[in-house]
């Protein structure tokens, strides 16, 4: 076969021919080995990454609803807390109440008893 010239190489039509029949043969049996092989491991990536992100996308609705009713807890606990207080100084209140009136009364009878008590004088008014 005739050699020619490119760029000012020698190129053999022969040793051309051959290398382009090895290229394509080599191509083949990487295609239908190494290839399948490739795109299995690239599916299972994004099978894993796909169900990697829709668990977190349900880890992600479940701690939201988790942080609504701890919301909603934390009011309520304040709610009730406020009501606790409140009944407390009521409470608180009414026994200072009772016990100003107590006191009143003990003072009030301390005071009556210590007294000395007037007789009532029967008898005949001014003569």
């Amino acid at each position: 076969m005739g050699d020619f010239e490119i760029f000012g190489m020698p190129v053999s039509v022969g040793t051309m021919i051959y290398q382009a029949v090895l290229f394509t043969v080599l191509i083949f049996i990487l295609k239908n080995k190494m290839l399948n092989k490739v795109v299995e491991a690239m599916e299972k990536r994004r099978n894993t990454i796909e169900n990697e992100l829709k668990l977190a996308q349900d880890f992600k609705m479940d701690a939201e609803a988790n942080m609504m009713k701890q919301r909603e807890l934390t009011e309520q606990a304040n709610l009730e807390a406020l009501k606790i207080i409140a009944k407390g100084r009521e409470e608180a209140a009414s026994v200072v109440k009772e016990a100003r009136k107590e006191a009143l009364m003990i003072r009030t009878q301390a005071f009556d008893d210590g007294r000395p008590k007037k007789k009532k004088v029967q008898g005949v008014r001014g003569a």
